[in-house]
């Protein structure tokens, strides 16, 4: 990349380097998943500081050139300022979780927009939502699976169907596979998969159905997302779901 390149950016990682540097990891809208080095953000007088970069923070940033594997930054400034996520217990634990989610299943670092697009508003509305939030971890990881590539087939479900996350389709029967959930959590399943993400409605779960589909979720990752290992704020997330 040549001269500087303004773009809007989601924080993905930030890991302390050194005394006072950060490195981190940003999904940018212009040039997908890009990693920079942050130097003195520790330091009081920084220029960029630090604190730009928790979870999922909305940025619009300016990169400099750069030869290297990791980029620099001219500027960095919060594009949108959450209101409700900062204040909000609930709230803060969900945003851990779908930081989490993402850092792990956006290994490709080709701009998608669409994808960029989606993560921008979920959050957004995330930050504006009154009510109904406790199932929003699960429709957006069923949602970020459709910008991935192995959405949930749900063509000819049936009541007595279940789910196998490995093929990830509805079965009659399940007794030849490895990986699946039986026919009472699959019509959960099936429910929470057509339902729309950006409607404020609540899906009528009980605090254990929301944590049993929370650890079929990330099992269904687990068998499509090479080197997709352990999530550790799941326990914290569901500490919250209900």
């Amino acid at each position: 990349m040549n001269g500087s390149d303004k773009t809007r950016a989601i924080v993905l990682k930030a890991i302390r380097y050194g005394d006072n540097s950060l490195i981190v990891k940003l999904l940018t809208e212009k040039n997908g998943l890009q990693s920079f080095i942050i130097k003195g953000a520790l330091n009081k007088s920084a220029k960029i500081r630090a604190a730009l970069f928790q979870p999922l923070t909305l940025l619009d940033i300016v990169i400099a050139s750069s030869r290297g594997e990791l980029g620099h930054l001219k500027e960095a400034n919060v594009e949108y300022a959450y209101s409700d996520i900062p204040i909000n217990i609930n709230k803060n634990a969900i945003i851990l979780f779908l930081c989490e989610l993402l850092s792990k299943s956006i290994q490709d670092s080709e701009t998608d927009l669409e994808l960029f697009d989606f993560i921008h508003h979920a959050l957004t509305y995330l930050d504006e939502m009154e009510t109904n939030y406790a199932d929003f971890p699960l429709k957006f990881s069923v949602e970020l699976s459709r910008f991935l590539g192995f959405s949930p087939n749900t063509t000819g479900y049936k009541p007595s169907f279940v789910f196998d996350l490995e093929e990830g389709c509805f079965r009659h029967d399940g007794s030849d596979a490895a990986y699946v959930i039986d026919s009472r959590l699959s019509a959960l399943f099936f429910k929470l998969c057509n339902n729309n993400i950006f409607e404020d409605t609540c899906l009528n779960l009980t605090n254990a159905e929301r944590r049993q589909l929370l650890e079929a979720v990330t099992t269904y990752y687990k068998m499509h997302i090479g080197g997709f290992n352990d999530m550790k704020s799941t326990d914290i997330l569901k500490t919250i779901l209900q």
